[in-house]
């Protein structure tokens, strides 16, 4: 693990130990890898979504769609088929 060190003006620093108080991380630096971890989850998405939408047309993702993945699902075969 890496350690980082970083200043932070009064303001930012009370609304961090504000956070770690009332929303029950460990420390500030719990708060920190959770925020970190939600921008990562975030620009994840983001590419999923752009790289769904610049891979061409697909079938309708309607009723009918999700019932075929049930029944899928129902006969025990895999959903990807």
């Amino acid at each position: 693990m890496t350690t980082m060190t970083f200043t932070l003006p009064e303001s930012l620093s009370a609304f961090i130990d504000a956070e770690v108080a009332t929303e029950g991380y460990a420390s500030g630096a719990d708060y920190l890898r959770a925020l970190i971890r939600e921008q990562q989850a975030r620009k994840s998405l983001r590419q999923m979504i752009l790289d769904g939408a610049a891979s061409g047309p697909c079938e309708a993702v309607d009723e009918a769609y999700f019932q075929r993945l049930r029944d899928r699902v129902r006969s025990g075969r895999n959903a990807a088929e």
